[in-house]
């Protein structure tokens, strides 16, 4: 071991004996180690792949960005370049999975006017625009079928974004939130707030990998169920919505509503033991539901940039997102050898089912998804005014 990496190990282990003893030092968070994790060990440039798990954990770096002085903008901006040249040859929007790397490349067209990544950023959109709607205009979320899931609003809406501050076209914010509208009203519950995972366009006998049949065999053709991540993407998308339109732009109204009414709830139902939010969160009391730590960032990140946008007010969402970062901390961290630090609590991912489905989908380490928001929603708190606030 050089001596670098000596004096590296040893400064993330002094970093895990301060977590351990329930202290953080002034200048060293769980985050800063987390983030050299995965730049240095779970994820470096070199192991992207053009998948949706990868971009998710891409794009808190793009976030980072902006948020740090000049100074401290290149190591992101390096890190985000080697992982999409890595992976430029394959870049595609042929499906709204594909679409979720896209907003790396329009990242980098943005912050770099390089026209290989303007040109790829348009060759995403032009095949997105191809990809099987249902009849209200909404993404199909599957290629086979016309299926609208929650998780598309985050797979395309990033990107979509992004397109936005690059050309200013308004075309982009429209069908953002023309997606936004269509999922929102086969998936929408007024009661929660929250989003049912997913709606079933169409008729056609499934053939479901992971999901359990017959999910969509009720007369409102979709599932019954608020699953944490599922709508946490939705979460985050409106989140970055509301940062993105500026003050009196037509569509900014509306997805402030649209934000307010998901998380409103939020705070009743979050678990005062851990901070979390619950695998399924509006089943708090369920036997065997469990603490799923992605959703809790998430939904945390959401509830913060409702605060700074001044969506929300009340003193309840700031103890939420306080007592979200303090839990995430003290029970979805783990040691993962050599002085990292990485995640855990996370749902190993999942389709379509009933609640049984949803509960029996266990909660597992790291995920790239699990460690992205952690990441955002990590990053955003520490670098927040609100931070302080009691």
């Amino acid at each position: 071991m050089d001596t670098l990496m000596k004096i590296k190990t040893f400064g993330l282990f002094l970093l895990l004996t301060v977590l351990g003893s329930g202290q953080l030092n002034a200048n060293t968070t769980w985050v800063d180690s987390l983030e050299v994790y995965t730049m240095e060990k779970y994820m470096p440039p070199a192991k992207f792949r053009w998948t949706w798990q990868r971009a998710s954990l891409l794009f808190p770096f793009t976030v980072r960005y902006d948020q740090v002085s000049a100074e401290g903008q290149d190591q992101y901006l390096k890190y985000v370049s080697k992982a999409i040249d890595k992976r430029y040859g394959k870049a595609n929007g042929k499906s709204p999975n594909a679409v979720a790397s896209g907003l790396g490349m329009a990242f980098l067209a943005i912050v770099t006017k390089d026209e290989k990544y303007i040109k790829a950023s348009g060759k995403i959109y032009d095949d997105y625009l191809k990809v099987k709607r249902t009849d209200n205009g909404g993404i199909s979320h599957k290629r086979s079928f016309k299926e609208l899931w929650d998780d598309t609003i985050f797979m395309v809406g990033i990107f979509l974004q992004n397109m936005y501050k690059l050309t200013g076209d308004e075309k982009y914010i429209d069908e953002l939130m023309l997606q936004i509208n269509a999922h929102r009203e086969k998936l929408s519950d007024p009661a929660t707030g929250l989003w049912y995972h997913g709606w079933d366009g169409d008729d056609k006998k499934r053939c479901n990998f992971c999901g359990q049949s017959g999910w969509s065999n009720n007369p409102e053709k979709r599932s019954n169920e608020f699953w944490g991540r599922g709508n946490g993407w939705v979460v985050v998308t409106l989140a970055e919505t509301v940062k993105t339109l500026p003050e009196g732009h037509p569509h900014r109204k509306t997805a402030e509503a649209y934000l307010k009414e998901m998380i409103v709830n939020l705070p009743d139902v979050q678990d005062r033991a851990s901070g979390h939010w619950f695998q399924l969160p509006m089943r708090p009391e369920q036997k065997d539901n469990y603490i799923e730590s992605s959703a809790t960032a998430m939904f945390a990140y959401g509830i913060l940039v409702a605060l700074e946008e001044g969506v929300v007010k009340e003193e309840k969402y700031l103890k939420s997102i306080q007592a979200a970062y303090n839990g995430l901390r003290a029970h979805s961290i783990r040691e993962a050898g050599n002085g990292y630090l990485t995640v855990k609590n996370v749902c190993k991912g999942t389709c379509i089912g009933d609640m049984e489905y949803y509960l029996n989908r266990k909660a597992q380490s790291e995920k790239p998804s699990g460690i992205g928001m952690f990441l955002l929603f990590g990053r955003a708190f520490e670098h927040s005014e609100l931070r302080g606030l009691k």
